[in-house]
């Protein structure tokens, strides 16, 4: 996108009617908004103003943590990676400067950066998303734990630590398993599933493998109404590989099939 070239001292924010200047909340308030119904566009220019505001004269306010959380995840979406590094290096710096700490946002920019880093720098990943799986311990709600250790999981799993990786993804599991209410319950679930026979699968434990891609796929299927249908592509096409891997080219034809994948 061109709109990251815009100057970061900027002060005003362009809509459809004209400029007009606005104030760091306004700009906070909107950017934020139009983050989240997905009009980056819209989104970035203030909140790159904003954030450039508060951190020269308001560091310590907490909504910079997820102003540049934002900014991070546009920047990742539009596949700026140097940006996106630098907004979640900048956010978790941020939330380390919070007194008193805030465990929600210390967390946040801690996964946020971790899972930016888990499969370029995994060494890297691993170390920030221990310190979030810590945090995240204490919480009552152990949802977001089982997401903490899944991903740390994947770290160890980039430093090919496959026994350890498994490990951590089935603790995760055992935690999801045995909560019974919860939106984000069965994604979750057939999330850990995925990315533990994914690791089965390095470690060459294929059938191990191949039944966690089963049981991955059929819950993810049972939810369609919270579970993205991205994710359930994301199974086929894993265990798709696992097929071609073992010789079973036409059954994984049939599931790239499914997926809309284009792979011979």
């Amino acid at each position: 996108m061109k709109i990251w070239k815009i100057t970061t001292s900027a002060c005003f924010l362009i809509f459809l009617s004209g400029c007009i200047a606005v104030s760091t909340e306004s700009q906070i308030n909107y950017g934020l908004n139009h983050y989240k119904m997905g009009l980056y566009s819209h989104a970035i220019p203030p909140l790159v103003t904003a954030a450039d505001s508060l951190e020269k004269i308001t560091p310590t306010d907490p909504r910079l943590v997820d102003v540049l959380i934002a900014l991070g995840e546009m920047a990742q979406s539009d596949k700026r990676k140097d940006l996106a590094d630098g907004f979640f290096t900048r956010a978790l710096k941020a939330a380390e400067s919070l007194k008193p700490q805030d465990e929600r946002l210390l967390r946040n920019s801690l996964v946020h950066l971790g899972s930016f880093y888990l499969f370029e720098r995994p060494s890297d990943a691993l170390q920030i998303l221990a310190r979030a799986e810590e945090i995240s311990r204490t919480y009552d709600d152990q949802v977001l734990h089982a997401i903490d250790l899944d991903n740390l999981g994947i770290a160890y799993r980039g430093t090919k630590n496959y026994p350890r990786s498994s490990a951590l993804s089935l603790q995760a599991l055992a935690i999801i398993n045995s909560i019974t209410t919860g939106k984000l319950v069965t994604r979750t679930k057939g999330v850990i599933l995925h990315n533990l026979g994914y690791t089965e699968m390095l470690f060459e434990h294929y059938k191990e493998a191949e039944t966690h891609f089963k049981e991955s796929l059929l819950v993810l299927r049972s939810d369609p109404k919270n579970v993205e249908s991205w994710r359930v592509k994301t199974v086929l096409n894993s265990y798709a590989k696992l097929l071609r891997s073992t010789g079973r080219i036409q059954e994984a034809t049939e599931f790239e099939n499914q997926s809309g994948a284009n792979v011979h």
